[in-house]
């Protein structure tokens, strides 16, 4: 397969780079092809979530994925694009990101990534990803709306000088062509295990669980062998969290 970004198609403005991946079957239909924007109108996250949007400042792309890797491990994407995030923000800029299960990316606890996992199917019914990542590039958290300052940062403010965004996406684009191989080539504990070298997790980490009667609350404790995410309640009870339903309370 052709690596990943052996085509950038790069657009002024899109309501959202994984919706458009997903509904033009010439980006769809070929694996490695990235969808960039310089703005999103609609920009989203899990659960609908909206992206915050700041033109010329973000890396705001999707990477169409034809998985060469069974179904059971389409769950760990989302940790190896992370993992990819957060690699290239240590090695082209010296940061010490940190991520938060299953989908962000932090520095100082400060959200400066976001991801997004979605999928679909192709010609003939194949399976296809779309991966979306959203970093926060240029900037500082003034430049956000009042109410998300508090929450969000940026790799200028975090690496204390200009970040080269085009060098930060052939970085991305490079550690996660790298990890979907290793994926391919059944290499999921491994890439796991990384992962929880940046991952937030253990004492001092507190994450709150919905249920029908209101919530539980307890630690993040480990991940299962599947990429999930382990919690130990305040109850002494284990459980497996396998969607991202679930606030962390940094």
């Amino acid at each position: 397969m052709p690596a990943l970004g052996h085509e950038i198609v790069r657009l002024e403005e899109v309501s959202s780079t994984n919706t458009l991946a997903m509904q033009r079957p010439e980006y769809l239909e070929r694996h490695g092809v990235v969808v960039l924007a310089r703005h999103q109108t609609g920009g989203r996250g899990r659960m609908g979530r909206h992206w915050a949007s700041l033109p010329g400042r973000q890396l705001q792309f999707s990477v169409v994925l034809h998985p060469a890797f069974p179904a059971h491990d389409f769950p760990a994407v989302a940790l190896v694009a992370g993992l990819a995030v957060a690699q290239a923000l240590e090695s082209e800029l010296g940061l010490h990101p940190q991520l938060k299960w299953p989908n962000d990316v932090l520095l100082d606890g400060r959200k400066v990534c976001g991801i997004l996992v979605e999928g679909t199917t192709g010609a003939g019914g194949k399976p296809r990803l779309v991966v979306g990542i959203g970093i926060n590039c240029l900037g500082s958290s003034d430049d956000f709306p009042a109410e998300l300052r508090d929450s969000l940062t940026t790799c200028e403010h975090g690496a204390g000088r200009p970040v080269d965004c085009e060098a930060l996406l052939r970085a991305v684009l490079g550690r996660l062509d790298e990890g979907c191989r290793r994926l391919g080539a059944g290499e999921r504990p491994a890439l796991l295990a990384e992962w929880r070298a940046y991952g937030l997790l253990g004492e001092g980490q507190r994450v709150r669980l919905p249920t029908q009667q209101g919530h539980r609350e307890g630690v993040p404790v480990a991940l299962s062998p599947e990429g999930y995410l382990l919690v130990l309640l305040d109850d002494g009870t284990r459980v497996t969290q396998v969607s991202g339903e679930l606030e962390w309370m940094l």
